[in-house]
């Protein structure tokens, strides 16, 4: 190859990679993560996770605060909640007996509304995941 062929070929590598970081820059998402309110601290598992069993319905919010989870539409007695009010922990997980005795395959949604000390802070927060 002449000079100017390989030149040419350099030139056309150096576009290629210039096109794959500007379309990584404009196409992948920036990571940023979802704002949570100030009661919530975490939940999991995460928006649109995909998961296996067994899996763990966790809302931790602020010391104090207490929660109630309805998922797939059923109202998740609280009872069936372990609940560490002190700490603001609260898990839901299937077994026998409870309203939910295992996660089916496919998408579930959590609707977790929590409550403050005083009744004064409520709110809600809703997610969904996949059970593979």
């Amino acid at each position: 190859m002449t000079t100017t062929q390989y030149r040419l070929v350099y030139l056309l590598l150096a576009m290629a990679l210039i096109a794959v970081i500007v379309g990584a820059v404009l196409f992948i998402p920036s990571g940023d993560p979802t704002t949570l309110p100030d009661a919530v601290e975490s939940y999991s598992p995460g928006d649109q996770d995909l998961v296996v069993q067994p899996v763990k319905v966790v809302l931790d919010l602020e010391a104090n605060y207490d929660a109630r989870f309805q998922i797939d539409g059923t109202s998740i007695p609280p009872d069936q909640v372990d609940s560490i009010v002190e700490t603001g922990r609260h898990q839901f997980e299937p077994g026998p007996g409870k309203v939910i005795e295992q996660w089916s395959p496919g998408d579930h949604t959590v609707v977790a509304t929590y409550i403050g000390p005083r009744q004064i802070d409520v709110g809600t927060v809703v997610w969904t995941f996949r059970v593979q």
